[in-house]
């Protein structure tokens, strides 16, 4: 929601897209395509995430950017709650104070 370029934000998306939910997004929700970076996008059986997306020729794929990755910064995240947990229990600071003072990786 932060985001500039995000208009609205759908809460409780699937990761698995199904054929009815695809149809609410472009239907109820009005969106036109449904987009996500160059980087591989599986399921558990190993199936593309979009591929209905695809065969209704309503997906693009952008460049991702090298270096922004909501996954890394996650990982950040639990490795300063890790790492400040281990090394003093006795202080319980708050993990955006943490995070946002660079503790940690």
């Amino acid at each position: 929601r932060a985001v500039k370029w995000v208009h609205d934000v759908i809460p409780d998306a699937p990761y698995a897209i199904t054929e009815d939910f695809m149809n609410k997004l472009f239907n109820e929700y009005n969106i036109d395509y449904i987009i996500h970076g160059d980087d591989p996008c599986l399921l558990p059986d190993g199936t593309d995430a979009y591929a209905l997306a695809k065969k209704a020729g309503r997906y693009k794929q952008i460049k991702r950017s090298e270096g922004v990755s909501t996954t890394d910064i996650v990982g950040r995240m639990l490795l300063c709650v890790r790492e400040r947990s281990a090394s003093d229990s006795h202080n319980h600071s708050s993990l955006q104070r943490q995070f946002s003072h660079g503790h940690g990786q």
